[in-house]
């Protein structure tokens, strides 16, 4: 009789031991999983069918006995003690009659989690960066008083740092949103604020370069939508915070990249640092946008010498013909208007349009160069006549504009039109003994064949 109880007893042992782990554990044996003793295990096995039973039906108040005696007693009996575990604590925490029930009942939700690595250490069930995960993501659903988010917090940083470049993409955009909510308390400043978006930023790209995927690509853009709206990004805050990083590894280009970015996405580009980063990247990787930009920036600051050393220098990256036209008539005006030197502005003009001969607003400039000059023949006999002769090569120049880029044909005719009215009239130009519509040659540093015409009566 006794064999036929210790059979019978093996066999409802083996139809639950089948039963009771429903999420992946069955062929696994853990010493001590369900007790030392065969009544230890049929008490495990007894409860184990018991919780699940009222799990199932929603009875979570009539499960909690059966799963606390499993938690303490039996923490490897089931996964499902971990599984089911978490929307038992919600409920329970949910339905809570006062605030020290409630907390009870997230301390023990706490333990659960730490139970959990504890007893799976070799095992992805225990996966630290996943359990502390949910574990911050828990505490914090269930205990949004920010300024006792500590435990939630700390949880998701751990699960972060765990994480490699395997980021889980809720719990970045999650510690993200918590940062922000503990600077609007006053608990963090904005420089801790800067430090977590430049972190998390960083473990996301590397994510990103391992597996490029949207749910990543979306909180990277969550992630700099919520530093952009925090408030945390002020010019003074990124300056305290890199700007000392800069000097000691001015060669750091991952850092100059990041503290360009930053500075860009808070508008700071008028800073000194900026300045600084901005100038050293383009040391350490030259290129004809990172020249124009420096250009741009001193221009800003007033530093004619400083821009045209950029424009020169993007000029000379520059391998696209069209782009350097574009840097060469930059440099024509910035020779005619800060310089006044009417020669240079023109050589670059001429420059501009041997690369780009489509570029009607080199000729514009040139025709407005030859249309302003007033000394060229201040000494000669007859200067009045010979000051007239320019405005004929700068008509010239204003017709062939219009003809190589129809898109200026408008201003083109305005300058036509204002200037043909210096033309010089038919009596002056029979006086000084020439013919309407003989080639003529402006003298002087412009130097152009032109046309001979007279004033419209």
């Amino acid at each position: 009789m006794k064999n036929l109880v210790i059979k019978g007893i093996l066999v409802i042992f083996t139809a639950m031991l089948a039963q009771a782990d429903l999420n992946g554990q069955r062929g696994r044996h853990i010493p001590g999983q369900f007790g030392d003793t065969p009544e230890d295990s049929i008490r495990c096995l007894r409860n184990l069918s018991l919780y699940g039973d009222r799990h199932r039906q929603g009875n979570f108040d009539e499960a909690l006995p059966y799963w606390r005696m499993l938690f303490n007693e039996f923490p490897l009996s089931s996964r499902n003690i971990y599984i089911w575990g978490e929307p038992l604590m919600s409920h329970m925490i949910e339905n809570a009659e006062t605030e020290e029930e409630k907390k009870a009942y997230l301390d023990t939700a706490m333990m659960m989690f730490d139970q959990r690595m504890e007893y799976y250490p070799d095992d992805g069930f225990g996966d630290p960066a996943n359990v502390l995960g949910r574990k911050g993501r828990f505490y914090l659903q269930h205990n949004r008083n920010i300024e006792e988010a500590g435990p939630g917090y700390q949880a998701l940083k751990e699960s972060i740092e765990l994480s490699g470049d395997d980021p889980s993409p809720a719990i970045v955009v999650l510690f993200m949103n918590v940062t922000i909510g503990k600077f609007r308390a006053g608990i963090l400043e904005n420089e801790q604020v800067i430090e977590t978006y430049s972190y998390l930023i960083e473990k996301v790209e590397s994510g990103l370069e391992k597996s490029p995927a949207d749910r990543l690509y979306n909180a990277r853009d969550i992630i700099e939508q919520l530093f952009a709206d925090s408030g945390a990004a002020d010019c003074d805050a990124l300056i305290r915070l890199f700007a000392g990083q800069v000097t000691e590894s001015p060669d750091d280009v991952d850092l100059l990249n990041k503290v360009n970015g930053l500075l860009t996405g808070a508008n700071c580009t008028d800073s000194e640092l900026y300045l600084m980063v901005t100038e050293k990247m383009h040391v350490l990787d030259p290129s004809p946008r990172s020249a124009l930009n420096l250009s741009a920036m001193y221009r800003g600051l007033n530093n004619n010498d400083q821009v045209v050393r950029y424009l020169k220098e993007a000029v000379d990256l520059q391998e696209d013909e069209v782009e350097r036209a574009s840097y060469y008539l930059e440099l024509a005006i910035i020779a005619n208007q800060v310089k006044q030197d009417r020669q240079l502005s023109r050589q670059y003009a001429l420059q501009a349009l041997n690369d780009n001969p489509s570029l009607g607003r080199a000729h514009l400039l040139i025709g407005s160069l030859y249309a302003s000059e007033s000394n060229c023949f201040a000494n000669d006999e007859d200067a009045e006549f010979k000051k007239r002769t320019v405005y004929w090569a700068a008509v010239d120049r204003f017709i062939q504009a219009k003809r190589v880029d129809p898109s200026v044909s408008s201003e083109a005719d305005q300058m036509i039109e204002t200037y043909s009215f210096y033309f010089p009239d038919n009596e002056t130009i029979f006086f000084h003994g020439y013919t309407e519509g003989e080639t003529y040659t402006v003298g002087c540093w412009i130097n152009e064949t032109t046309r001979i015409r007279a004033r419209s009566q």
